[in-house]
Order: C-alpha cells, then structure tokens, then sequence
C-alpha cells in the first residue's frame, strides 16, 4: 500500500478520532441517560454501599413513562408534506410529488422510523436517518433507515441543531471479514485480510460492539461511511483500519437542487455552552436520583428502630436490632425502666416522604403531564378543548417539536432529491389515500397524440368548443389510420425537471379534529345555510379531501342526470294515460252510439223479439 494512500486514510480516520476524544464525556452521560430509560439508575457501588447500610436500591422510574409521554404526542401531531410548483407549468406535477413523497415514506414505515430517531433525540440527544437507493430487479427502491445513535460521527465543533455547519459526518458498522470482501468487490481478500492482520488496535467505549477498528479474534473491522466536504462540496468514501474500501470521490448523491448531497440527515436536541450535545433526560437525573434515594431512605427509616441503653443492659445488640425488626419481635433487657429506649424516628420517615413525594411531583410537572394527556380527571372534552389544553401544556416543549419538524422536512427534500435522480425512467406510484379504491400515478410518462386527444375529449373542464374539435380531430386522424397518433407529444410529470417547494401540513389531536369537523360539515350540509358543503372540505385538515370533493361533484352529476331521466319519464308517462284516457273516451263514445242504435231497432220492431223458452 502506498504512503500517500495510507496518510489519506489515516486523515479521514482522524476525523473519527477527533469526534471520540471531544465527545468522551458527553457520549459517557448520553449513556447514562439511556440506562435511567431502562432503568439502570445505580451504579454498582452504590448498590453495593446502600446494601451495606441495609437499605434496598428501589427505582422508581419516572424517566421512562416521561419519555414515552413525549413520543406519544409526537404521535399526534399528524404530518404530511405537500409539494408547491415553483412555476405555473409545474402545478400538476406538485401534486404528484406529494403522492410520491407519500409513497415512498409509507413503503418504508416512516412513522415507526421517525419514532426510533425521536426516541435518540429525546434520550441521548440527536439521532437520524440516511436516504439511500437500492437496486431491487429491474427498480430503485428508495430506502430510509435509521442509523442507531452509537453508530453516529460528526464534526464536534458544530454548533447547530441541525448540523448545517459540520465539516464531516459519518456512520460506523461491524463487518466480518467475509462481508468486507462480499460488499467491497474492487478491494482484493489479500488486503483485507493483511488489514485484519497487521493494524494496530485502538479502543472506544461508545462504538464497542465491541471497542476496537480491528477484531482479530472474530476476523472483522470496524468501517466508516464518511462524508466530508471539500472546496464547499459533499464528497464521501468508505474506509476501515489502513485501507480504503472505497476510494474519495465527489457524493454520488445530488439534492433537489442537483449539487452532491450528504445522504445522513442528523438532528439534535440541545447543545451546551461547551459544545456537549443532550437530551430532555439529562434534565431528570437529579430529581431521579433524589426519587430513588428518598424512597429507599424513608423504608429504611420505617422497618428499622434507633435504640439507646445504659452500658451492660442489653446482652446481645445485634439480636435486639433483629427482634426490633419484627412485627412480633420480643426484646429482653437488664436494669431498671429507662436503662433502655426505643427513640422515635417517624419525624425523620415523614420527612423523607414528603421530599420524596415533591421531588416526583416536580419532575413530574416537567415537560409532559397530565395536561398535555388530556388530563383524564376532567371528564370527557372535545378535542378542540383538548388540543388547547394540550397547546398550553406544550409551550415549552414547542422548540422540540419545531427541531423535529424541521428534520422531517429535511428527510423529505432528501426523498425527493433521490426521486428527482434516480426515478428518471417512466415509474408508477400507487396512492392508497382512498380506502375505496387506489389511484395509480405516473412520472416520466409518455403520453402519445392519442391518448392527449382522448383526455381532452373525456374532461368536462374543457371548454365545449375544444372537445369538439378534439373530437373532430381524433376521428379524422382514426379513420385514415393516421401514425402520428403513436407520436409522443409530452412527457408527463418529469421528475428530473419538476422544481417544487415541500412544506409539512400539520394538525394536533387530528382523531379528535377530524371527527368534530365532519360533524361540523355533517350540521352545516343539512342545515341548508347557504354555504356549499365542497368549501367547507376545502377549508378543513381532512386528508384526501380532493376525492371526496371529486366524489361529491360526481354524485350531483349522477343526481342531475337521474333528475333528467326522472322527468322525462314523468312526461312520457302522462303523455301515455293521456293516450289511454281519451282511448277510452272513444271507446265509450262508439259504446254509447251502439247502444242507441240497438234501442231504436227493438223500439221499431217490438214483435220480432219473442221471449226465449229453455226445453
């Protein structure tokens, strides 16, 4: 291996060992921090020093169901990203990106994703995603995966949330040997193994899956994803101890605005002023610990007693102290009525009680609560009364959030910036927002002459004249069997071309909400106010209110159209009992007449009608 290679390598490699040495004590208490999560809250000395005094090492963890409260209204608050057009000729094309951006995050469980990466944020303190491509047969599959936060490297002199300003980021992972060669085809088994072989062994407690870049026992290295920028761009290799797996070279990945792109999306929590990045638990420790302290002093305090005698009247202390422990103990002493007394310590107990029960009460007011709950002992609310109480509750948990949303935008420019590079042949997205029935859009679609004529004849937004000459148009064109009706005349929602804007729609309590306002459009439609129910969709948060209002504008088309057919059989059918009414009518007439005509013949020859006689 040449010099100039080896010091490349061992440069990048100095970027990981910049970020373990800055970050040593702040990644040893973001460990601490997960542990208080799973309820790790002693030390072992301290275990084993409590014991000692007798006392038990009790948890009562109110770290856990804290954090789990914030990743539950994390799960209310519904999100959604929208597509802008930048220009008027990308205004359809937007709402495909929508659908496509929908598409992609629902293939890959974003929400359980956005979840895990909030869990990171909330605990250690930052956490995130990398938005890759994979081949699968003869697709691109865009895929969105978290990277475990004991995986992440970064730049340790950022100063930003969002890690704008780092100069380099990356991931590690653990490959067996066979992997490297499997993965990395263009480096040969001989250097991987001389690597495996001959590199120096280095330590760190955070990566240790275990701690070192080389394992010789188990025939694997440690190998980092790096990204770095130089000359203000993104550029990325892949590297372990010694060798590069693969070589620098500008980011393969271009963002939405088509320059090379970092594809690892990070988020932090919170920085200190010594550049140290946190969680919302490191502001628990303290009153936690004094929970677990407190309430394993005071139930010491309750089952054990303090006793006092004169030199001589108790023979065996450490069985008194035994018997005293009893509920049915029995203790015997020498001497007279006061050489021996049990002192009271329940002052000492209640006052260790009372500590205990402020100090859970104070970390229990702090970020979630009962409030932002819903606040149960309240009876049953709306939800427009719940997400303002939650509203209230959340003020000072809004910059989390905002930090979250924020994030999530990002990750969704990233989806899109590998929609608008790798989706670059013609690709069919299906769109499940109607339960009813999928809906199938297209990206780089080529539409022919034919198909344009037939779309433009069938839409009832155009202008009459237009379909007409469409139509005119198309059967000229079908009856001499023109070619130029296979000619491709557009193609359709171009991804690569399309230049949009992507914002999140939100809602808070969105169950709740969503059921109030259909029963709001529900009161309003039957109340004949005047206002056309279509606006009201318009106006509320439901999601996929475009094909309820296509299916609402269809239903009144039906409607017309049977009213029409309705009145036409109305008319048919008076017309037809006005037919058999006057049918009738002659009829009777004739009748009548005949019967006239019989009378004066019987009149003018009565003789000839002889009564008949049966024989």
């Amino acid at each position: 291996m040449e010099d100039s290679v080896k010091i490349n390598v061992y440069k990048m490699k100095a970027d990981v060992d910049e970020f373990l040495d800055a970050t040593a004590t702040a990644r040893l208490l973001s460990e601490r921090d997960r542990d208080y999560y799973d309820h790790k809250q002693w030390t072992a000395e301290e275990i084993e020093r409590i014991k000692k005094r007798g006392q038990a090492p009790i948890v009562v963890n109110r770290v856990k169901p804290k954090i789990d409260g914030l990743l539950g209204l994390l799960s209310m608050r519904s999100s959604d990203p929208k597509a802008f057009p930048r220009t008027q000729k990308h205004e359809k094309s937007a709402e495909a990106v929508t659908d496509g951006l929908r598409f992609v995050t629902d293939n890959n469980d974003f929400e359980d994703t956005k979840q895990a990466v909030a869990k990171d944020f909330f605990i250690e303190g930052y956490g995130g995603v990398i938005v890759d491509v994979k081949q699968k047969a003869d697709d691109i599959i865009i895929d969105i995966s978290r990277i475990p936060w004991d995986r992440i490297y970064f730049d340790p002199k950022s100063i930003k949330r969002d890690f704008s300003d780092a100069r380099y980021m990356g991931y590690v992972q653990w490959l067996d040997e066979d992997q490297m060669a499997e993965n990395y085809t263009n480096v040969s088994e001989d250097k991987i193994n001389e690597v495996i072989n001959g590199a120096a062994l280095t330590s760190d407690t955070t990566f240790e899956d275990k701690p070192r870049w080389i394992d010789r026992k188990n025939r694997r290295a440690l190998v980092a994803t790096h990204f770095y920028k130089k000359g203000g761009v993104w550029w990325t290799c892949t590297f372990t101890e010694g060798l590069f797996l693969i070589d620098p070279m500008e980011s393969p990945y271009l963002d939405d605005e088509g320059d090379p792109a970092c594809i690892m999306e990070i988020v932090c929590a919170y920085i200190d002023r010594d550049n140290n990045r946190y969680g919302e638990v490191r502001g628990f420790i303290d009153q936690q610990d004094e929970i677990n302290h407190r309430r394993s002093k005071a139930l010491h305090l309750l089952s054990q007693r303090q006793t006092a005698a004169r030199i001589g009247a108790i023979r065996d202390v450490a069985a008194l102290k035994r018997e005293l422990s009893k509920p049915n103990g029995h203790i015997e002493y020498q001497g007279e009525k006061g050489d021996f007394e049990i002192l009271q310590t329940g002052d000492m107990a209640r006052g260790q009680f009372e500590l205990y029960q402020d100090a859970k009460s104070e970390l229990d007011a702090a970020s979630f609560n009962a409030q932002l709950s819903g606040d149960r002992q309240q009876g049953t609310l709306s939800g427009v009364a719940i997400n303002r109480l939650q509203q209230a509750g959340s003020m000072e948990l809004n910059g989390l959030f905002q930090t979250l949303n924020g994030w999530e935008k990002r990750v969704y420019r990233q989806i899109w910036g590998r929609i608008k590079q790798f989706w670059s042949q013609e690709k069919w997205v299906r769109v499940t927002d109607d339960i009813n029935s999928l809906r199938w859009v297209g990206f780089n679609t080529p539409i022919t002459v034919q198909q344009w004529l037939e779309e433009t004849i069938n839409d009832k937004s155009m202008p009459e004249p237009v379909r007409k000459q469409a139509a005119a148009s198309y059967m000229a064109l079908m009856q001499r069997e023109d070619p130029s009706l296979e000619q491709i005349m557009e193609i359709r929602n171009p991804a690569p071309e399309i230049m949009v804007d992507i914002i999140l729609e939100q809602s808070f309590d969105v169950v709740n909400i969503q059921q109030e306002q259909f029963e709001m459009l529900a009161k309003f439609a039957g109340q004949g106010s005047g206002i056309d129910i279509i606006d009201l969709i318009q106006l509320s948060q439901l999601r996929g209110k475009d094909e309820v209002i296509e299916r609402i504008k269809k239903s009144r088309e039906d409607a017309m159209q049977a009213q029409g057919g309705a009145q036409q059989l109305q008319l048919q059918q008076a017309q037809a009992k006005t037919a058999e009414t006057a049918s009738k009518a002659a009829v009777n007439e004739q009748n009548a007449q005949q019967k006239q005509i019989e009378n004066a013949i019987l009149m003018a020859r009565p003789a000839d009608i002889q009564p008949q006689v049966a024989v």
